[in-house]
């Protein structure tokens, strides 16, 4: 009996799996005389336009003009000319300031070559040509922006300034152009910032010769301490006399070697500037977004820029270079290295917009527009677009309004089917997110982070081709699984549900008035097919389908390649010189990008022929399907990995190298009984990326490095020298250090001494104390005040602060000859509980660093440095560049 029952059970299946296939057949047959749906062919003509449109945005991005010859009239800027005297200052090496390199070298030829130029047009009618030197001293502070802000001392540093007009007198009206000859302690500084003052002296050239065209002043300053905290041109601006005049300027930088120079600052306000720029410019690349991202301090860097802005109080440009980011502040930044054409297209910019500038009726008058906020962008390099804010909040609210309008019939009419987009969407959102999240895990656990740095196209294979082979492909699965009768709906509720999902993201950024809110305005534009839809004049024909949809998606799609290729070629550098895990970074850039195509294509898959069966389209086939996205991405990965084992490469043209600093430390700690405790010598090595100090070869093979022990407690600094107060940039995995045989002698020790020290009583009837120090070292001492945890910083001589510290960064840097310095300064401590007070509560650390001289770097250092120079030819994995130099260091209570 048993098998009669399980014989009529097998029929009874069979019976429903033939009627089933019949079913799927029929649906087959349906989607196959069903002209409006898309075929393979529509999909292959999409993937070409997508690659063209990839291809097309990159090559747009690296595209410059040909250096060009002076001409007769010598009204045509000429890099092939500007290149000779950047050479030569690019060959006398390292150069920061107070260096002889610095201030005798290339200060000294800078101003031979102004005066050459005065001297060969002293005859030129009308023309009036000063030349001045300065030497500055100062002190201010700097918030917390690239550093975490630290109070700064300077002495001595220098500058050169040229002035050229018209007439017998100064005019009363000026315009500002700055550089800084001085660059990082190992470093040649070819493109930062040698490149910005050839620039500078080849528009002297012909401004010298056409004196006509100075409706106004034009000050040119050259200033010798940039990278020591913009010392230099804080002094100009505070204390030379020619800074009344000024009522706009523009600043000249590099983070990069070479490419399109970019203007990513912009103002405070004053539209009249960027009008200038943007009217003006024959090659013009800019965007808010660089504006934004630049001030909110997620970039590493801070610029002369700053200083104008906030001690002058002048508006301006801030245009500098931002490709090959490699090399910035390594020994590869190097005349040679810059891209040719990059002089080119800066000098054609800055030179056609500093002409606008002199003939703007507004540099008499700069406040004019000094309360308007715009949105500004280039359209892949092609046109600039601009407009205020406030009408940018309009349309976006326009926008926002018209699709809540129609997201909010769609529901009302046809709710369950838009739900059912709702859902789905939801869903290839979380997929592509999941995905990514997966492969983010997976690149770490089965490489190590960076495996993109030198090979930017493996983060589109890393993190592209996974999302929108994981997008598609689910939103392919999940439409499988409708009516083919109501997909057509059901694409256009897609489609909707897409534009809810990113107007909402705009609302966010119109409430904060983010002008980077653009990107999103753009992405918007395919509105207009929902609304042409809504009233039935969108055509069904799959070819018009198409190419509209294509049409309408150009703009925003193509604006998100071309941010995400920029953003990768500025940050992928960065992510060298940042201890952070730079993968969901970068797989942000990409993914955002991919998700673009992909959810706007949402409607188009609906509305193409799927003959995958239903019940091929569950949850399970969804999770095979992505597990096979991930293991073949991770497949091809693999085979690249094998080819290149390691993310850096060697190259003397173009070297990828990784960043690392090397400290050789004599170390002398008191304690409070004013008693030597520690007297030894220490190697810091430090890697700037977050593959870590372990992945230095000598140091990962050497087990006498260990990892950070601090001596003092409540020391926020653990007793790293740090030039800078950059320790939030740093983790214990960036930082090794071993003691080592080699004692440094130097010449002249650091010194400190409490000079004075003296007890009070606050009005709310707690103690303080006020003491006054001196400090004798090398020309750039860091100096680390930290009280005990029951007192805080309440005043110091060089400036006050806005409210009590817990710890404070003194940065005192001058000019001498031996390259010795003394400085006096004051610190008040208050108690912050009634508790009695200790005897000596108070702990200072002195850093004197050797950046220049005989005394820089010990033999254990260039030791090191040789053998990394002999080892990198050869092998990817000692690919390293390294910033290294020797510092005096003691610690004692007081």
């Amino acid at each position: 009996m048993s098998t009669g029952i399980r014989r009529r059970h097998e029929q009874k299946q069979n019976l429903l799996e033939k009627k089933e296939n019949r079913e799927n057949r029929e649906i087959d047959g349906d989607l196959e005389k069903d002209a409006s749906l898309l075929r393979p062919l529509h999909w292959k003509i999409i993937a070409v336009y997508y690659l063209l449109l990839i291809f097309g945005a990159s090559f747009l991005h690296k595209c410059l003009p040909e250096p060009k010859d002076p001409n007769q009239e010598e009204t045509q800027f000429s890099e092939k000319r500007a290149v000779g005297i950047l050479q030569e200052l690019s060959d006398y090496g390292w150069k920061p300031a107070g260096s002889y390199n610095c201030e005798e070298l290339t200060r000294n030829r800078i101003l031979k070559e102004l005066n050459d130029i005065r001297k060969a047009n002293e005859n030129v009618n009308g023309l009036r040509f000063d030349v001045d030197t300065q030497y500055v001293s100062g002190c201010f502070d700097i918030p917390a922006h690239d550093t975490e802000g630290m109070n700064i001392c300077y002495r001595n540093v220098s500058n050169v300034v040229a002035r050229l007009g018209t007439g017998d007198k100064k005019d009363q009206i000026s315009v500002l152009l700055n550089c800084h000859y001085d660059s990082w302690p190992t470093s040649n500084a070819g493109s930062d910032d040698l490149s910005s003052c050839a620039l500078m002296l080849e528009l002297i050239r012909l401004y010298s010769e056409n004196p006509h065209l100075l409706n106004h002043d034009v000050i040119f300053l050259f200033n010798g301490a940039e990278e020591s905290s913009l010392l230099a041109a804080h002094g100009f601006i505070t204390q030379h006399s020619w800074r009344h005049e000024i009522r706009a300027f523009i600043n000249l930088e590099a983070s990069g070697s070479g490419g399109r120079e970019l203007l990513f600052q912009a103002g405070p306000a004053n539209q009249w500037l960027l009008n200038s720029y943007l009217e003006a410019a024959v090659h013009p690349h800019c965007s808010v977004i660089g504006q934004e991202v630049f001030q909110s301090g997620v970039y590493p860097g801070d610029t002369d820029f700053r200083i104008f802005r906030d001690h002058g109080r002048v508006p301006g440009l801030d245009l500098a270079f931002v490709q090959n980011g490699y090399w910035w502040h390594t020994e590869f930044d190097t005349a040679e290295r810059i891209t040719k054409g990059s002089l080119q297209r800066a000098g054609e910019n800055v030179y056609s917009t500093l002409n606008h500038l002199l003939n703007s009726p507004y540099l008499e008058n700069p406040a004019e527009y000094a309360d308007r906020k715009t949105v500004f962008f280039d359209f892949l390099g092609l046109f600039v677009v601009i407009y205020p804010l406030s009408f940018a909040h309009f349309i976006n609210l326009t926008a926002i309004l018209v699709i809540f309008g129609l997201v909010s019939h769609r529901f009302y009419t046809k709710s369950f089917l838009t739900f059912l987009a709702l859902r789905d969407y939801i869903l290839t959102v979380l997929t592509i997110a999941l995905v990514l999240k997966a492969m983010t895990f997976m690149s770490l656990f089965t490489y190590g982070a960076l495996r993109w740095y030198t090979r930017h196209w493996l983060a589109l294979v890393a993190y592209g081709l996974p999302s929108v082979w994981a997008g598609l492909s689910v939103q392919g699965l999940l439409c499988a699984r409708l009516d083919p009768k109501i997909r057509g709906d059901y694409g256009s509720a897609l489609d909707l549900i897409h534009l809810t999902v990113v107007s909402g993201i705009l609302l966010i950024f119109t409430y904060y008035d983010i002008a980077s809110g653009f990107l999103f305005a753009l992405l918007l534009i395919p509105v207009v097919k929902s609304l042409a839809s809504y009233f039935g004049a969108f055509p069904t024909c799959p070819h018009l389908n198409t190419l509209l949809t294509l049409l309408v998606s150009l703009p925003g799609c193509a604006m998100a390649i071309y941010t995400t290729e920029m953003l990768l070629s500025i940050f992928i550098p960065i992510m060298g010189r940042s201890s952070y895990n730079p993968e969901p970074v970068v797989s942000f850039f990409v993914a955002f990008s991919a998700s673009c195509i992909v959810l706007s294509l949402g409607g188009l898959v609906a509305k193409s022929q799927n003959s995958r069966p239903r019940n091929e389209a569950g949850l399970l086939e969804i999770i095979y399907n992505l597990l096979g996205v991930v293991l073949v991405t991770l497949t091809i990965l693999y085979v690249f990995a094998s080819f290149w084992p390691s993310p850096y490469r060697f190259d003397e043209k173009y070297p990828t190298a990784k960043r690392t600093q090397f400290f050789h430390v004599n170390q002398m700690f008191y304690d409070r009984n004013n008693q030597l405790t520690v007297n030894e010598t220490r190697f810091y090595a430090i890697s700037h990326d977050y593959r870590g100090a372990e992945d230095i070869p000598f140091v990962k093979s050497d087990p006498e490095y260990t990892g950070l022990q601090c001596h003092h407690e409540n020391n926020p600094w653990c007793e790293v020298p740090f030039l800078f107060p950059t320790k939030g940039r740093l983790n214990d995995r960036n930082i090794r250090v071993r003691t080592v045989d080699e004692r440094l002698n130097f010449k002249h020790p650091v010194k400190i001494l409490g000079i004075s020290k003296k007890h009070g009583v606050e009005s709310d009837g707690k103690g303080n104390i006020e003491y006054s120090f001196s400090v004798i070292g090398t020309g750039q001492i860091s100096v680390y005040i930290i009280p005990d945890s029951t007192w805080v910083i309440t005043n110091n001589s060089v400036t006050v602060p806005n409210e009590p510290q817990e710890n404070m960064f003194l940065y005192f840097t001058c000019s001498t000859p031996n390259n010795i310095c003394e400085w006096m300064f004051k610190i008040t401590i208050k108690k912050t509980t009634q508790t009695p007070s200790d005897e000596k509560p108070l702990l200072v650390g002195i850093s004197s660093h050797h950046l220049h001289g005989p005394e820089m770097q010990s033999q254990s250092i260039k030791n090191m440095i040789s053998k990394i120079k002999e080892n990198r030819i050869h092998s990817p994995e000692w690919t390293v560049t390294a910033s290294a130099w020797n510092v005096d260091q003691v610690y004692k209570y007081f």
